[in-house]
């Protein structure tokens, strides 16, 4: 088959479109053309794939090669649509791939002869919540982008029947087991690391994760220490805290090796899958979590959301619990399932239906 994955823009470092990269590689691997399509200003991919690139620019024309254009504009958004639908229109292939709410639109109306697809990898309308006319419009595009008649995948069970999206097609995000696994290196065991991915958007939790260890640098002192990952500097302000930025799978799996805990705090879609949650299960870290697929009072350690006290209650727990490393080996065995070469093939097998 040809599978055709366009974007609006280009490439990105958000867990998305590492899944991009990795089911592109493995449908390669299985003897499929994958052609992502990006916008000629846009930049390499952060997650490496071996999919053929090619180009699109404002007008619609389609490029071997990039021709960079750093223009920036707030309605740009308009102009990729419109630009990646008549670029669509000059291709031919057996699939295209809606992977983005922006991206959906574009697709239902090109005229390209492919079976189109929408993979939906988080109801993306709730993450526009500003109060202000972009946020308002962004949002209902994502809404709609549901309701146009696309063959719907979704990453999560939790969007099978979730407001606008109705499906029965369901493709976990995977995950490389070779790469995010246990490291036996021995830990100092004088410290007590714990470890967030840090955004400064509200629905992550993070502020919530750093309230919490403010109380238990109360009650530990310099023992205990928070690593925020791709976090905001200024949090390095307050002590305690370090930021660190890996690069690349292999340093982040380095990142959750390091820790002795770690936190997720998202306060919205409790229910779908969240890529660090997974990592450092599969790393055999214990994790604190509002939630998040396969989290469980069995594997991991459940909290409410926005919650400073559960956190450091929790975290206490993990401390002192004699019940710890039976619930690391289960969420071990839980994480599994999402090996990419199961992934992509169940993917695969929605194209053929």
């Amino acid at each position: 088959m040809k599978i055709i994955i366009p974007l609006i823009g280009s490439f990105g470092k958000s867990g998305g479109y590492r899944v991009l990269s990795q089911l592109a590689n493995y449908w390669i691997k299985s003897n499929n053309e994958v052609i992502f399509l990006s916008h000629t200003s846009g930049d390499d991919p952060y997650f490496p794939t071996n999919a053929k690139i090619i180009y699109y620019d404002n007008a619609g024309n389609v490029l071997a090669e990039r021709v960079k254009d750093d223009s920036k504009s707030l309605f740009n958004l308009f102009i990729l649509r419109k630009a990646l639908r008549k670029a669509l229109d000059k291709l031919d292939g057996d699939i295209v791939l809606a992977n983005y709410s922006f991206t959906a639109s574009p697709v239902k109306k090109s005229t390209i002869k492919a079976k189109k697809f929408y993979y939906v990898q988080a109801y993306e309308p709730e993450y526009f919540y500003h109060n202000n006319i972009k946020d308002f419009i962004l949002k209902i595009i994502s809404r709609k982008s549901y309701q146009l008649g696309l063959d719907i995948i979704v990453n999560a069970s939790m969007y099978k029947n979730y407001k606008e999206i109705k499906t029965n097609k369901v493709v976990f995000p995977g995950l490389d087991l070779s790469i995010f696994m246990p490291s036996f290196d021995n830990k100092d065991n004088s410290k007590i690391i714990l470890g967030t991915i840090g955004r400064v958007e509200a629905y992550k939790g993070t502020s919530y994760i750093v309230d919490a260890f403010k109380e238990l640098r109360k009650l530990h002192g310099q023992k205990i220490e928070l690593y925020v990952a791709f976090g905001e500097k200024h949090l390095e302000e307050i002590e305690g805290i370090t930021v660190v930025r890996p690069n690349g799978d292999d340093e982040l799996a380095k990142y959750y090796n390091f820790l002795d805990i770690y936190i997720s705090a998202g306060t919205v879609q409790l229910d779908a899958i969240h890529y660090p949650v997974i990592e450092a299960m599969a790393c055999k870290i214990p994790v604190i979590t509002t939630g998040y697929y396969p989290s469980n009072k069995n594997n991991s350690w459940p909290i409410p959301i926005k919650n400073a006290k559960a956190i450091s209650e929790q975290v206490e727990n993990v401390i002192n619990t004699s019940d710890k490393l039976r619930k690391i080996e289960t969420a071990y065995n839980d994480i599994k399932e999402f090996a990419w070469e199961h992934i992509a093939k169940k993917m695969l097998t929605y194209f053929e239906e």
